[in-house]
C-alpha cells in the first residue's frame, strides 16, 4: 500500500526532474546525463558511457551520433577498436548550462528549508543513497549528472577509498 511520504516523494522528484529537463531543447535524459558524464570524466569509451547512462551499447553509439552531430562531442580513435569520445568547447558549454540548471531546480525546493534541516536532511539522503548503491558501478550511474571536480557530497571519494558497505 502506497504511503502519503512515498507519493510525495516520487512527486518531488519527478517535479525536480522536470524542471532539470524543461529547457533541454530536443536533448533526451540520457543524452543530458551523457553529456555531463563525458564533461566530467573525458574522454569515455562508449562502452563506458552506455554503463553510466544504463544503455544498451548499440543505444549509447546512437546516442553519440547524435550528440556529435549536434557538435557537442567528438569521437577519437584509440589503439585497437575502442572509441573514445571527448566533449567539444559547445558540448561544455551546453553541460555547464544542463548542470546549472539541475542544481537551480534543487535549490528552489531547498530554499524553504532552515540550516538544521539540510543538515537533517543531507544525513537522510546520504543513508538513502548508500543502501541503493552496493558497489562502484552503481554509485557511477546514481551519480551520472553530479559535477566530479566540484562535487561536494563525499560519495565519489568514499567509493575510491573504499568499497561502499550496504548495511543490512
Amino acid at each position: 500500500m502506497e504511503t502519503p511520504l512515498q507519493n510525495k516523494v516520487a512527486a518531488l522528484a519527478l517535479a525536480i526532474t522536470d524542471d532539470t529537463l524543461a529547457n533541454t531543447d530536443d536533448l533526451a535524459p540520457t543524452a543530458v546525463a551523457a553529456l555531463i558524464s563525458i564533461r566530467d570524466q573525458e574522454p569515455l569509451s562508449i562502452g563506458d558511457i552506455a554503463r553510466v547512462v544504463g544503455l544498451t551499447h548499440s543505444a549509447a553509439v546512437r546516442l553519440v551520433d547524435r550528440l556529435e552531430k549536434d557538435w557537442l562531442v567528438r569521437r577519437q580513435r584509440r589503439v585497437g577498436r575502442e572509441v573514445m569520445v571527448e566533449i567539444t568547447a559547445r558540448g561544455r558549454r551546453r553541460a555547464q548550462q544542463l548542470q546549472e540548471t539541475r542544481l537551480a531546480a534543487v535549490d528552489s525546493y531547498l530554499g524553504v528549508l532552515n540550516p538544521d534541516e539540510l543538515g537533517l536532511l543531507d544525513d537522510l539522503v546520504t543513508r538513502m543513497i548508500q543502501r541503493r548503491t552496493s558497489s562502484a558501478d552503481d554509485l557511477e550511474h546514481f551519480c551520472r549528472m553530479c559535477r566530479r571536480g566540484d562535487c561536494t557530497c563525499g560519495l565519489h571519494q568514499d567509493a575510491e577509498a573504499a568499497p561502499i558497505r550496504v548495511e543490512a
